[in-house]
């Protein structure tokens, strides 16, 4: 009887001593990771107290949550989500991604939007790497790419962790090569993230440095009048199907001075040398996606009395 009372003893004074928290290493670790305070005692009594190795802890720890979770919602339908956009400075190259998720709620989650602008960012690298000015890129290719200490695909499954829902990196393009000069547009959102995005290419000769509000007006120009076509040429090549006045050049620039033809002629002019689109793309969110049709109410009622 003593004994066992002296055990007891000896083990609540152990568990005491393990599980005490350094009050700074605690602080410093949630400026570096803002997890909950439970989350963080944990990561460190986990670690003896060493921020580096909670830090690591937590990583993957999110990383398995995410995976668990991941593995549960990968059949929901992520319809919707955002479309973001990335130039480099010198507007030699831009990446377009459209991230899907669930739920509008989540799709203007600051988390998700951040996401996905991080993953536009890292796309930018297979700018210029395709014999197309404008071109699509394989999914899988960018989630294998680092993106901070994980890859693209890690990021993707804490991210489903964190939000509870499913979240897909559904496609993705690039514009950029030698002489060419990007512009990008997303609407319907803020920032560089949005519902309906298009980079454009420009390609010339001429002084370069003059054509890159050209190619950011015509990326916005490409959102809001969505062309199929860059010219008549194009057009007829692919059998005159739909209708001509989805033909970029012939549309009338959404900035004024005539059409959008007229005012590459005039960009022309103005650099001594000419200026054609080279290539453009255009994404909305969920373009493509099957929505499940919702049941009615009676429909739900009859599911949960059977």
């Amino acid at each position: 009887m003593v004994l066992a009372r002296v055990c007891r003893v000896a083990l609540r004074g152990y568990a005491t001593k393990a599980a005490k928290v350094d009050i700074a290493a605690l602080k410093r670790l949630r400026q570096l990771n803002p997890v909950s305070m439970s989350r963080a005692k944990e990561a460190l009594i986990s670690s003896e107290n060493d921020v580096e190795r909670a830090l690591t802890w937590l990583e993957r720890d999110a990383l398995a949550a995410g995976a668990q979770k991941a593995a549960k919602v990968k059949d929901r339908v992520a319809a919707e989500g955002a479309v973001a956009v990335y130039v480099n400075d010198a507007q030699t190259a831009a990446t377009m991604v459209e991230l899907g998720c669930e739920t509008d709620f989540v799709a203007r989650n600051a988390t998700f939007v951040e996401l996905a602008s991080s993953i536009a960012r890292v796309g930018a690298a297979f700018a210029g790497s395709s014999d197309s000015v404008v071109a699509s890129v394989g999914v899988d290719a960018l989630a294998a790419r680092a993106l901070g200490a994980h890859s693209v695909s890690d990021a993707v499954t804490e991210a489903i962790g964190r939000l509870g829902e499913n979240v897909v990196l559904r496609r993705v393009a690039t514009a950029g090569g030698s002489g060419a000069v990007v512009g990008a547009y997303v609407h319907g959102g803020s920032g560089a993230a949005g519902r309906i995005g298009a980079l454009v290419a420009l390609r010339s000769d001429g002084e370069s440095s003059t054509l890159t509000q050209l190619a950011r007006q015509l990326a916005q120009h490409v959102v809001g009048f969505a062309p199929r076509y860059v010219t008549h040429a194009e057009w007829e090549r692919a059998g005159g199907s739909g209708d001509a006045a989805a033909v970029l050049e012939s549309q009338a620039f959404v900035f004024g001075g005539g059409t959008v033809g007229e005012v590459l002629q005039q960009a022309s002019q103005a650099t001594g040398a000419p200026v054609h689109v080279a290539g453009f793309i255009r994404f909305v969110r969920g373009e493509g996606v099957v929505k499940p049709a919702r049941p009615s109410f009676a429909d739900e009622v009859r599911q949960q009395l059977a």
